[in-house]
């Protein structure tokens, strides 16, 4: 029977063996930009970018002025679902303006929480009936990063116009 011995590896700083394996503390390092990186790409993921407000270029309207360009008089913005939805409810007080609300993508109605400029949107219109007279209706917002509460004080934006100090109702 024949054994063999392998050489010693000559571990020595500055020799062949020692260049051919990184040192532990580089894989340390390696291994800490690798996890903030991801960290960096999660919490962005997590925390909206800073988007221009959407209030920004519009006009200041009563509670009539909305019902006269829009159709419809703002009943409820209120809290929902056990804090995870927002809801606002309102009355057609106009079909035809109700109903180009109701399915026009521009004039989607978008909830601005006045103290934080926290803004909730929703991405398309769900109404398939057309809005009679009288009738009652809502859209449901998803309540991103519990943002709002009963009592929050928001903006409600449609199209060109907004009409702020709507207090949210749990």
């Amino acid at each position: 029977m024949i054994t063999e011995t392998m050489p010693e590896a000559n571990t020595e700083p500055g020799t062949e063996a020692d260049t051919k394996r990184p040192g532990r503390g580089r894989l340390v390092a390696i291994v800490v930009v690798a996890v903030l990186l991801l960290g960096a790409g999660a919490a962005r993921a997590w925390w909206p970018e800073q988007k221009a407000d959407v209030r920004a270029g519009t006009t200041l309207v009563t509670a009539e002025g909305m019902a006269a360009r829009y159709g419809i008089d703002v009943n409820l913005i209120g809290v929902t679902a056990a804090g995870g939805l927002i809801e606002f409810r309102y009355q057609v007080v106009d079909p035809d303006k109700a109903d180009r609300m109701m399915n026009d993508t521009t004039l989607l109605p978008i909830v601005v929480v006045e103290e934080s400029g926290a803004t909730m949107v929703i991405s398309r219109p769900h109404h398939a009936a057309e809005p009679q007279l009288g009738g009652t209706y809502f859209f449901l917002f998803a309540n991103a990063h519990n943002a709002i509460h009963a009592g929050s004080q928001v903006t409600l934006v449609m199209g060109d116009a907004r009409l702020e100090h709507i207090v949210a109702r749990g």
